[in-house]
């Protein structure tokens, strides 16, 4: 009982009790929310999320503090994943229409949550009119302003042009992918055109797909239009957040970092071979609090106004639960890691609950499990027959659980929305004389402290006085309660933020 008041400290300075938690609004705690449309919520029975089953979720969403969705693509498209678009100022008939859309907009702001949108300009489907328009024209041997839309060349490329014998195409995720030409200035003006389009339906920020895949092998190019999509969002709104996928090493990103986006994904942090896994299973606090300090560093020496965004895993990451050998304590760690870093946090929905999946990419965009019963486990393309949702509790059996995965992500970022410094602010390591303590300071004018044993079976001693924090008070809390931490301890799976005099 004693680990559990602990846990709930957050949340009752923050909401006062765990029922007002679900009810309010949350506060702004910088940490967003991944939803794989198709795969959430269904409304209308017919087997697929949509917009309105957001919409219908959203107390649940609230209730896990979170101030921002990410929604994976919602306009037509001939696949599942909506990742090859046929209309960029449409909705999917299978996810609603743009009324639906602009009610759950309306909702998610009436609760203190933006909504971003996936950005997928890299390509468009090879179903989309442009293309058939363009291939149509090359066939006939026309001129059409919509063949430099795209990367026709004759003699060799990668895919042939359907109808236009002897003409192909560029399209690096496959056939059904053709890339745009994005030096085309019309190509440009209906990007901004798209991307005004969602920001007059209430988006508040855009995730950039595929950045280093804009022009190939030209990183600098990348980051180039990269910088012309922030600069077109911003002039709308200048408060547009935009975060970019840049699945690549270090270097890679912070070459990205130098178009002044918000945020890219911290992928060298994800993953099963990512900092936080490793950190989590292995407990080795103090080295991952020197990396992130050192990332966190770079990120500001090349773009001073941007912010990192760390995730433990996404639509295209195999579940966490099977990285962290569906140990419930590694998963609780690796939340604390995530979580409490500076920048912007992402969680892929489910993973609040501890769902697997891996495998091919269906497999790890199973059905959200809104309780153990839920039959609609189904939905989607079907996943492979061994990945049928292994976990016994769903949202329903985790809310009256008070030591559930769930309940602990809602103490975590309860906790983390008493220090509004993490979101943007400079982040500094210190050191506990102690492997599995991860320790860091985060200054935006004024300082937090956090603290976090990432040891499964050891208390880790404090000595604030010398960790430079001898002035400091505590915020709050979790795994542990107030007068635990004020006896110099602190336990497995705990950790606390301290405001910094």
């Amino acid at each position: 009982m004693k680990r559990f008041t602990g846990l709930l400290l957050a949340l009752a300075l923050l909401l006062g009790t765990g029922a007002a938690a679900r009810a309010g609004t949350p506060a702004a705690s910088g940490v967003a929310y991944e939803i794989f449309v198709g795969s959430f919520a269904d409304s209308d029975g017919d087997g697929l999320g949509d917009l309105n089953g957001i919409e219908e979720r959203l107390d649940y969403i609230a209730s896990l503090g979170v101030d921002m969705l990410w929604l994976t693509p919602i306009h037509p498209s001939p696949s599942y994943h909506h990742y090859d678009v046929t209309d960029y100022c449409a909705v999917a008939p299978e996810f609603g229409t743009l009324e639906d859309f602009d009610s759950l907009t309306a909702a998610c702001k009436a609760r203190g949550i933006g909504v971003i949108l996936d950005l997928v300009v890299n390509h468009t489907s090879s179903e989309h009119p442009w293309f058939l328009e363009a291939c149509r024209a090359l066939g006939a041997g026309e001129d059409s302003p919509l063949i430099d839309w795209y990367g026709f060349t004759r003699g060799g490329g990668d895919h042939d042009a359907p109808g236009a014998e002897g003409w192909f195409y560029e399209g690096r995720f496959g056939y059904h992918m053709p890339d745009l030409n994005l030096d085309n200035e019309a190509v440009r003006d209906e990007i901004a055109r798209i991307i005004a389009f969602w920001q007059a339906h209430g988006v508040a920020g855009f995730r950039l797909d595929a950045t280093t895949s804009y022009y190939t092998g030209a990183p600098g190019k990348n980051a180039g239009f990269v910088r012309f999509i922030c600069e077109t969002a911003r002039a709308n709104d200048p408060d547009c957040y935009i975060v970019g996928e840049c699945w690549a090493d270090g270097p890679t990103i912070l070459s990205l970092y130098e178009s002044g986006i918000d945020s890219l994904f911290n992928f060298p942090a994800a993953d099963v071979d990512g900092l936080f896994v490793q950190a989590a299973l292995n407990g080795r606090g103090a080295a991952l609090a020197r990396r992130m300090a050192e990332w966190n560093a770079q990120v500001r020496a090349v773009s001073p106004d941007s912010m990192d965004a760390p995730f433990l895993t996404n639509h295209d990451i195999a579940r966490a639960r099977g990285m962290l050998r569906s140990d419930e304590a590694a998963m609780k760690t690796a939340a604390m890691l995530y979580l409490l870093m500076p920048g912007r946090p992402f969680m892929y929905y489910g993973e609040e609950l501890g769902m697997s999946g891996s495998g091919r990419d269906e497999n790890k965009r199973l059905p959200m499990l809104w309780s153990a019963e839920d039959e609609a486990a189904n939905c989607l393309p079907p996943a492979d027959a061994d990945q049928k949702q292994r976990l016994k509790a769903g949202v329903a059996e985790q809310e009256t659980d008070e030591e559930s995965l769930l309940n602990w992500y809602r103490a975590l970022i309860a906790l983390r929305s008493l220090a509004p410094e993490l979101t943007h602010g400079e982040m500094t390591a210190l050191d506990g004389g102690n492997d599995a303590l991860c320790a860091f300071t985060v200054t935006d004018g004024a300082t937090v402290a956090v603290l976090v044993n990432t040891s499964k079976a050891e208390s880790i001693s404090l000595n604030l006085a010398a960790l430079g924090l001898e002035n400091a008070t505590l915020l709050g809390c979790a795994g542990l309660s107030a007068e635990d931490f004020d006896s110099g301890a602190l336990p497995p799976l705990s950790c606390a933020i301290l405001r910094v005099e």
